[in-house]
């Protein structure tokens, strides 16, 4: 099936360097975003063995969680190789489509939002210390998107803590009119869910919408790096 897709990164107002990566495979069904942490040599050399060995992965036929399964560890031996990336991660946002079918899986706090026209729906739950406090009902949605430590996430890939990542998943079927928005925490950060509802009513084309998205970010302070797919 012949999708139409837009894709870009952006290093944003503060940052000197981009740590994150992304994949755009269409003729895979493969699409992922990863936000690299630990510096930018390590942040960067995170993110990018999460996109390469995402894709090698999909091709040799893994299923998502067992790629993300792999990278995780992959990732743990790379830091322990070269002390430089010592204490590097990432978080990865990936979605697999076949036909009108799609599976996204996900690990720490990069997000999948569904846009079927008219209405923004967030596919993803963050893996952060400040989402397991909403779930838990001390605090609600609103005072999580201005908590102080709302950028701390409970899980990464690499994280040398954790012996293994939950990898969770959701699924689902693609109608004409839906899109799929993947994107680093960069976009959300400084976009609210309204603000990227607004503009993906108002841009139709995937592209012009993420142009436009990431644009947005910038204005409203562009603190971290953005990346931003749309899949319709």
């Amino acid at each position: 099936m012949t999708r139409s897709y837009g894709y870009g990164t952006d290093t944003g107002n503060l940052r000197e360097q981009n740590e994150d990566n992304f994949c755009v495979a269409p003729d895979l069904g493969l699409w992922a975003v990863a936000d690299g942490m630990g510096g930018y040599k390590g942040g960067k050399t995170a993110s990018r063995i999460v996109v390469r060995q995402l894709a090698e992965d999909i091709i040799n036929g893994l299923s998502l969680t067992a790629s993300i399964t792999g990278i995780h560890h992959s990732i743990i031996r790379a830091a322990k190789a070269d002390p430089e990336n010592q204490g590097m991660g990432s978080t990865l946002v990936a979605m697999l489509t076949t036909d009108d079918h799609y599976e996204i899986a996900w690990v720490g706090d990069s997000r999948a939002y569904l846009w079927d026209g008219a209405l923004l729906r967030q596919l993803t739950k963050d893996h952060s210390y400040v989402q397991h406090l909403v779930a838990e009902g001390v605090i609600s949605e609103r005072e999580a998107a201005v908590h102080p430590a709302r950028h701390a996430v409970t899980q990464a890939l690499g994280a040398e803590e954790l012996d293994a990542v939950a990898v969770e998943t959701v699924q689902g079927v693609l109608k004409n009119n839906h899109k799929i928005l993947l994107c680093s925490d960069g976009l959300t950060n400084e976009v609210s869910d309204d603000g990227i509802a607004a503009i993906l009513l108002q841009e139709t084309d995937p592209q012009q919408a993420v142009d436009r998205l990431i644009r947005q970010a910038r204005q409203n302070g562009g603190a971290d790096n953005i990346t931003v797919i749309v899949v319709a």
